[in-house]
């Protein structure tokens, strides 16, 4: 991995970047960018206008801390990012809340609503945060109502159009689903691994393949202690 080229990507990403709200990762503990970037290569939201630059979240676990299942993966409950804590990754007032679609088993898509359930937060002007597949039942917000970055939003389900389990989130210019163009963002503060190298509290627009987590300086800054994810994955 040539990862002077690596940052020099990154630096451009950065800097067209054009977002006013500081972000943080929507969860704790570590996850799997399992789909992010700038490219139709590496992204698949880049098929859609209004989720360009969207990203796709896995949480990790067993074996090094970088397996994304238990056992097989043929359930919804053998996925480590099942029914974890979906934590709000910015300021703002919550602008919709949908929290009815079933969960999927794994396997099988619901084409006819692909966000399934889902939280959208207004951050500023033309900064409209989504985040998706929630589990049924499980959104705690409400519209109207003002979040700060790292509260409770809901859980982590397997609802819409999904392959399994796991956090959608991009970044649109208006509210309007499936409207408006999609804004590219950086998460402020954390921690990256790409081929065993690590990078320590880094300000960076994400790409598929990292490990992210929060570094320790976003964690004490924000009241965090990585407790709460690790505390319902024994339920």
């Amino acid at each position: 991995m040539n990862y002077s080229i690596l940052l020099a990507v990154l630096a451009t990403a950065f800097a067209d970047s054009s977002e006013a709200a500081d972000y943080r990762l929507p969860f704790d503990g570590q996850w799997f960018v399992m789909a992010g970037g700038d490219t139709p290569n590496v992204n698949h939201h880049f098929r859609v206008v209004s989720q360009w630059y969207g990203v796709d979240f896995m949480k990790t676990g067993g074996l090094g801390n970088r397996e994304l299942t238990k056992g097989s993966g043929n359930a919804v409950g053998n996925y480590f990012s099942w029914r974890q804590p979906v934590l709000s990754p910015v300021n703002g007032v919550v602008r919709k809340v949908l929290d009815g679609q079933p969960d999927n088993p794994v396997g099988v898509r619901n084409l006819k609503n692909p966000f399934g359930n889902y939280v959208v937060i207004e951050a500023g002007p033309k900064e409209f945060v989504y985040l998706a597949h929630f589990q049924k039942g499980s959104v705690v917000v409400q519209e109207g109502g003002r979040v700060k970055a790292g509260q409770l939003l809901g859980k982590c389900g397997n609802s819409g159009n999904t392959d399994g389990p796991h956090i959608h989130m991009h970044v649109q210019d208006q509210l309007k689903l499936f409207a408006g163009r999609g804004q590219n963002i950086t998460f402020k503060g954390i921690d990256v691994l790409l081929s065993h190298k690590q990078f320590v509290n880094v300000d960076w627009p994400l790409i598929q393949g990292l490990f992210v987590s929060h570094g320790k300086a976003s964690q004490k800054a924000a009241g965090l202690n990585g407790e709460s994810a690790e505390a319902d994955s024994n339920e």
